[in-house]
């Protein structure tokens, strides 16, 4: 045995929070796809570099956040797996010394 404690209000508490932000960040990604298609103010070459430039912040920021997202996803997936798993446990425990 390991000895680690695992306190599983605070799991579930940070199950929460990660679902929380994730889906802050599917909200923001929903509204940011007009950073993705920025037109130029004219057909004046400044204003197509702009528009160039822009959409492609805009498309490295939407990529950023769906990378997030999908960290997140893993790592929500991989704390309900620990939760479940040391449920599981202490139910076991708790079937045991019946």
């Amino acid at each position: 045995m390991s000895g680690t404690k695992v306190d599983l209000e605070t799991l579930r508490a940070a199950i929460k929070e990660y679902e929380s932000i994730r889906d802050e960040l599917l909200a923001a990604h929903q509204t940011g796809v007009v950073l993705t298609v920025v037109q130029g103010a004219g057909k004046d070459m400044p204003s197509q570099v702009y528009a160039n430039w822009a959409r492609a912040a805009g498309e490295a920021h939407q990529k950023s956040n769906e990378q997030l997202q999908d960290t997140l996803t893993t790592r929500i997936e991989n704390l309900k797996a620990t939760l479940r798993q040391y449920e599981q446990t202490e139910q076991g425990n708790r079937d045991n010394l019946k």
